[in-house]
């Protein structure tokens, strides 16, 4: 024996069609059902009326509308027989719920009122009193019509379920994108400025290796420095990946811009600092902003431009700050390569997360210039702030 498990479709396939057997054998023998208190007499025309009302039955699932209209004129046919019953009345009452069930409301009305009426007049003409008949067609309306209601609402419930779900998983791999983009991010900032400066230092003791050796020493005390520093830089990004409280530190912003230029001060690179406006607080995202959108701009002078100088102003107005680099230009083919790498890229992507705006490019007396016009609004008023981890530490 196979038993089936009541969430198996086959069990509820099972169900209905066990139901619907059972129903129609119900009105098969209804012709001894009591009428007015008195168990009728065993009739041939009164069974057989009820047996094929009870075979339309079987078939209301399908064909609910047109299973009823047979059900009505089936009981109008018994009438000329006169063999009209409650098995009929009953057969009227689960076509009647079918309908209400399968159809809309209005539709349903209208099928309840109908058959109600004709078997009440078809009990009259019988002689056998119509209310009974009409109260047991209007109760299988009434059943019915709960019935649809309640699966309405449950369909209403499991679609809302649904999209929530899908909007889980679409805010989930939003998350997951955002993520993988602020790693990205992180990796960058860890890494570049370092490498840069490994790069250039290697160069340097390369060519002083022979001819001064001190000096190739001092480049290579400055990539060991570098080493350790980007090493260190990258376990604390690891760190946080494996447990985002394992640094609960506050994040940086312009407040930590002296020792950022101080660092590349020592590479090798003169900086030269200039404020426009009184200084304000900025919103934390804008700040971190701010802080990483020099540091970048000044990484990608030391790696591709000229003359080893750089001007950085820093605006402030009511509403907005603005940041601009200038440095020498350098030549076409860097000057390429900084607009097509991901430095850029990862600096536009951080401006726009804050609202602002970026643009770069050489200028008309020989430089290039970058500059990033930011929202200096509170802290609320900025949309999508970039997380707090969002940068090197």
């Amino acid at each position: 024996m196979v038993f089936l498990h009541p969430a198996d479709p086959r069990w509820r396939t099972t169900r209905r069609r066990v139901g619907d057997a059972l129903l129609s054998g119900l009105v098969a023998i209804s012709g001894r059902l009591p009428t007015d208190g008195v168990i009728p007499s065993w009739d041939s025309q009164v069974f057989a009326v009820n047996v094929l009302a009870a075979v339309l039955l079987l078939f209301r699932r399908r064909w609910a509308v047109p299973v009823l209209a047979g059900t009505v004129a089936l009981a109008w046919v018994a009438v000329g027989l006169d063999a009209f019953g409650p098995g009929l009345a009953l057969a009227a009452a689960v076509a009647t719920y079918g309908v209400a069930v399968e159809r809309s409301r209005r539709q349903a009305v209208v099928a309840t009122a109908v058959t109600a009426v004709a078997l009440w007049t078809a009990g009259l003409v019988a002689g056998q009193g119509g209310a009974q008949f009409e109260l047991v067609v209007l109760l299988g309306g009434a059943i019915g019509d709960a019935i649809r209601s309640q699966r309405a609402n449950v369909r209403t419930i499991e679609e809302r379920a649904e999209r929530a779900e899908r909007t889980r998983d679409a805010l989930a791999r939003q998350r997951v994108a955002e993520d993988r983009l602020a790693i990205a991010r992180d990796l960058h900032d860890a890494v570049a400025h370092q490498i840069a400066v490994i790069n250039l230092h290697a160069g340097r003791a390369s060519s002083a290796m022979r001819a001064r050796p001190d000096d190739a020493e001092q480049s290579l005390a400055t990539i060991r420095a570098a080493s350790r520093t980007v090493l260190t830089e990258i376990g604390d990004l690891l760190s946080t990946l494996r447990d985002p409280h394992a640094l609960d530190t506050e994040p940086p912003g312009l407040g930590l811009l002296d020792d950022a230029v101080r660092e590349f001060t020592v590479h090798g690179l003169e900086v030269r600092l200039r404020t426009e406006g009184p200084p304000r607080e900025l919103p934390a995202a804008v700040d971190v902003v701010a802080l990483r959108t020099i540091q970048e701009a000044l990484t990608n002078v030391h790696k591709h431009g000229s003359g080893h100088r750089a001007d950085v102003t820093i605006g402030y107005s009511p509403d907005r700050v603005t940041i601009a680099v200038e440095n020498p230009a350098p030549a076409p083919a860097a000057a390429d390569d900084v607009a097509t790498g991901y430095g850029l890229t990862g600096m536009r992507e951080r401006i726009d997360s804050v609202r602002g705006a970026l643009t770069s490019g050489p200028t008309a007396h020989g430089t290039w210039l970058l500059v990033a016009d930011l929202p200096a609004v509170s802290a609320g008023a900025v949309e999508n702030p970039v997380p707090a981890n969002g940068g090197s530490r």
